[in-house]
C-alpha cells in the first residue's frame, strides 16, 4: 500500500456518462518498489476532501500509468469531482488496494460483469494475456441498459483475438435485440448462467450491483460450481 498524488495525463468520454481517465505515478512512486504497481481487480482511494474518500477500481496499468473507467453520477460526491476534473489535475491516493485479485494460473476463466464493475474484470482479462493464460478457454459476459451504455467493444475483441477459444456477448436489459447476432442478447448476464454455458469454465470472476452479484452467485453455487472457485467484487 501506498500514498502519493497522481496528475491526471488523459480523459476521453467514452459514453454519455462513463469516462476513461489515466493517471501517471509520480517521482515519489519510483522511490519504492515496482511490488507497488496494482495486481489486476485492485483499486485506488482518492482522498477528495476532509471524510471524503472514494474507491475505482482499475482497468489498467503499466509501469508509468493507469487507467480507470469511471460513470459520472450527476448528484454523487465524488464522480463528478473526478470525472470533471483538468487534465494536469493532481488527486491525492492511495493504492494498491483490495483482495478481488486474478489468480495467476491457466485454468478457464469466465468474467461476469455489469456497468463499470467492467474496470476490474477487463484487467484480469488483459492480464492473461500478458501472462500467457491464452490456451484455455476465456469468456467476457458482460451487461448494460441500452446501446448507447455500451463501450470498449473493439477492445474487449482484440483481447479475445489471443484466446485459443473466446466468448464475448453483450447482454442489454433495455433494448430489445432485433438481430441474429450471437454476441448480443437482450437480458441480463445472469441469464447466461446455466450449466450449459459455463461447462467449460473452472474459474469465475464477478464485479457489478450487489443484486446481480447475488443473483450470479447464487446460480452458479445450484449448478455445483465449488464456492473456492467463485470470486467476486460488488458496488
Amino acid at each position: 500500500m501506498f500514498k502519493s498524488t497522481f496528475p491526471l495525463l488523459k480523459k476521453h468520454q467514452l459514453t454519455h456518462d462513463v469516462y476513461e481517465l489515466t493517471y501517471a505515478y509520480n517521482s515519489e512512486w519510483w522511490e519504492v518498489s515496482s511490488e507497488n504497481l496494482p495486481l489486476p481487480g485492485q483499486y485506488v482511494m482518492f482522498q477528495l476532501a476532509p471524510g471524503l474518500n472514494r474507491s475505482y477500481s482499475i482497468a489498467y496499468s503499466d509501469q508509468l500509468t493507469f487507467t480507470l473507467v469511471i460513470k459520472r453520477i450527476s448528484d454523487g460526491r465524488g464522480s463528478p469531482i473526478i470525472c470533471d476534473a483538468e487534465i494536469g489535475t493532481s488527486l491525492s491516493g492511495i493504492m494498491s488496494l483490495g483482495h478481488f485479485v486474478l489468480k495467476e494460473n491457466d485454468l478457464s476463466k469466465c468474467f461476469i460483469g455489469t456497468g463499470t464493475g467492467f474496470a476490474p474484470l477487463y484487467f484480469q482479462m488483459l492480464s492473461c494475456k500478458q501472462l500467457w493464460f491464452t490456451q484455455t478457454p476465456k469468456a467476457f459476459i458482460f451487461g448494460v441498459r441500452e446501446f448507447r451504455d455500451s463501450f470498449y467493444e473493439s477492445e474487449i475483441t482484440e483481447v479475445g483475438e489471443s484466446f485459443s477459444i473466446f466468448e464475448h456477448i453483450s447482454y442489454f436489459s433495455r433494448e430489445e435485440i432485433t438481430s441474429d447476432a450471437l454476441f448480443q442478447k437482450t437480458g441480463y448476464v445472469t441469464d447466461w448462467i446455466t450449466a450449459e454455458n459455463i461447462s467449460k469454465y473452472e474459474e469465475f470472476y464477478i464485479c457489478g450491483s450487489p443484486a446481480m452479484v447475488k443473483g450470479a452467485r447464487e446460480k452458479l453455487e445450484a449448478i455445483w460450481v465449488y464456492k473456492e472457485n467463485i470470486f467476486w467484487e460488488q458496488f
